[in-house]
């Protein structure tokens, strides 16, 4: 759905070891406007937002046609992350089934991770196209022609598939701890690297010896020094293992040039 919006105060997090370059967009958000731009999809889009997920999402509320636009193309093409909101009319409207075709394409080609959101609907309905998706295809098939027919055919193919994902049912529970789980998720599926610097060579078996000293599993606290001559690469080892493993936590932070910065900040960091 089209227009993009850039989280303020995002750093770069590009490496050698690991990068993301693939991608323009963290998340794309599809949804109903009619059903939750105002509501639901907004609140998710500000928590993504806090979060420093770079996310796109369609805030235009003019007529649209049954064509998806180039620049919306690019946007689910160049997103590591779909995020689909299935609601109560999300089946009456042409441009969100072509939007979500478009979506479970890049999900085989570009292995582009899809979250459906179940918001107000059962994931059966949505998979088997009952209840509320069931009358909206009834509407859809109404004096079609067969190139209508085919269209109809591939919104049900997607519907079948995104319906038959790993997502989350709102249910009986309050939105805001639902969104916080949605953002746990996309977190945990983009974890925010450092970066540590291109070609970096022979730093494999120094970071899989620290790693061994590191008990990711227990709940007490644990320090690991790593020391040696100025230049060998401690700090990139260090920035390696934290790549590694930010994933595992649900917060994390990497402080660097300690001793510089608290002579030139009275001590604080």
């Amino acid at each position: 759905m089209a227009s993009s919006t850039n989280s303020s105060g995002r750093s770069s997090s590009s490496s050698s070891y690991n990068s993301n370059s693939k991608w323009r967009y963290d998340v794309f958000l599809s949804f109903r406007g009619e059903d939750t731009r105002y509501t639901f999809t907004d609140h998710l889009y500000w928590a993504l937002d806090r979060g420093n997920n770079k996310t796109f999402k369609d805030d235009e509320e003019l007529p649209r046609g049954e064509e998806i636009s180039p620049q919306l193309l690019k946007a689910i093409e160049g997103s590591k992350i779909a995020i689909v909101v299935f609601s109560k009319t999300f089946a009456d409207s042409k441009w969100c089934l072509n939007e979500l075709v478009k979506i479970m394409e890049c999900e085989k080609a570009k292995g582009q991770k899809v979250v459906p959101i179940f918001y107000g609907v059962e994931p059966s309905e949505v998979r088997n196209q009952t209840g509320s998706y069931g009358e909206a295809f009834k509407n859809h098939q109404t004096n079609a022609d067969e190139e209508k027919k085919k269209k109809i055919e591939e919104w049900k193919a997607a519907l079948r598939k995104a319906g038959k994902l790993s997502g989350f049912p709102l249910q009986n529970r309050y939105e805001s701890k639902f969104i916080e789980e949605i953002v746990g998720e996309i977190r945990r599926s983009i974890p925010k690297l450092i970066h540590v610097g291109d070609k970096i060579v022979g730093v494999d078996e120094n970071v899989k010896q620290v790693k061994l000293l590191l008990n990711t599993k227990s709940n007490e606290v644990s320090m690991v020094g790593i020391y040696g001559l100025g230049g060998i690469g401690k700090t990139t080892i260090a920035k390696v293992i934290y790549n590694d493993l930010l994933d595992q936590f649900k917060h994390h932070s990497f402080l660097e040039n300690v001793r510089e910065r608290s002579k030139d900040d009275c001590g604080l960091l």
